[in-house]
């Protein structure tokens, strides 16, 4: 069986004849896929290898982009640009149009150098929302060994007008995060933690209330890592043995097994109800009944 199935409901959002098919191989340590939802192509990042690729239906898989400083989350902002996570530079980056120029865009707090950039999500507001672990100082294979800076490992908002707010300094590892449909609550998980934990979103983009909002369980690799948000309220995050689909309840109404320890994810296709899986050195793709949001 390709899922671990833990409630009825869960055989309504993935349909039971759903199979998870890899659509590309081969890589050092696949993250942070995206979605256009225009122009119908992903893009992902092989962290090892420092690249991040560029993906279509029906066309040769392309590099978009080598060195890439190691890049790990990826998003598109509301103009539609490519914004990384980079490991190896410690920086926030957005990609122009032209897809030749890399501009910097978040690189240290309160005259520190950040950790490694992790993964990162951007609001109707235009406001972009990473978490700062220290994965990409501690793993040689995924960053460069280093001391590091700040004392602690935090969640932060940039805003438009370039302002570096520290908005959480209380997590092990934060690591992926979500904005709820109507964004009003931050969805961050910890990997070290083994949990998510959700905050409520002021007007002026302050965070309040934390809290654990759901533990992530269950047997194989994996530890809590990419999340997303359905237009039907559902949470996806990975987890042990692949990616685990949760209700607006906080439910965990199954997960969608991979065969390698799974990193990351994102909707894609026409009507975004495609799931497109990075884990480890592949990248998989499954058929869903969910509907994803669209990036920008």
């Amino acid at each position: 069986m390709p899922f671990d199935i833990r409630s009825d409901a869960f055989t309504t959002a993935i349909p039971a004849d759903s199979r998870l098919e890899e659509i590309a191989g081969d890589f050092g340590f696949t993250e942070g896929p995206i979605w256009h939802p225009t122009e119908n192509w992903l893009i992902f990042s092989d962290i090892q290898k420092s690249r991040q690729y560029k993906w279509r239906p029906s066309a040769d898989l392309e590099v978009f982009r080598t060195p890439s400083n190691q890049a790990n989350g990826n998003f598109f902002d509301r103009q539609g640009r490519v914004i990384s996570c980079e490991h190896a530079s410690s920086q926030l980056v957005r990609h122009e149009h032209d897809g030749k120029h890399v501009v910097p865009i978040a690189t240290h707090y309160d005259g520190k150098e950040l950790n490694s950039p992790n993964d990162v999500v951007c609001d109707s507001q235009g406001r972009i929302w990473f978490t700062d672990p220290s994965f990409g100082r501690i793993r040689e294979e995924l960053g460069v060994l280093r001391e590091q800076e700040l004392p602690y490992q935090g969640v932060y908002r940039l805003d438009p007008d370039g302002t570096l707010a520290l908005v959480a300094d209380d997590f092990q590892q934060p690591n992926g995060l979500c904005l709820s449909t109507d964004e009003s609550r931050l969805f961050v998980n910890d990997s070290w933690g083994g949990h998510i934990r959700v905050l409520d979103v002021t007007d002026d983009g302050a965070l309040s209330n934390s809290r654990v909002w759901a533990e992530v369980t269950g047997d194989g690799e994996g530890v809590p890592d990419g999340m997303k948000t359905t237009t039907e309220g559902h949470i996806l995050c990975n987890g042990p043995g692949g990616v685990h689909l949760f209700d607006a309840e906080a439910e965990c109404l199954g997960v969608i097994l991979t065969p390698q320890k799974s990193t990351n994810f994102c909707f894609g296709g026409p009507e975004l109800r495609t799931l497109f899986i990075t884990a480890s050195t592949s990248v998989y793709r499954i058929e869903t009944g969910l509907t994803g949001l669209a990036m920008f």
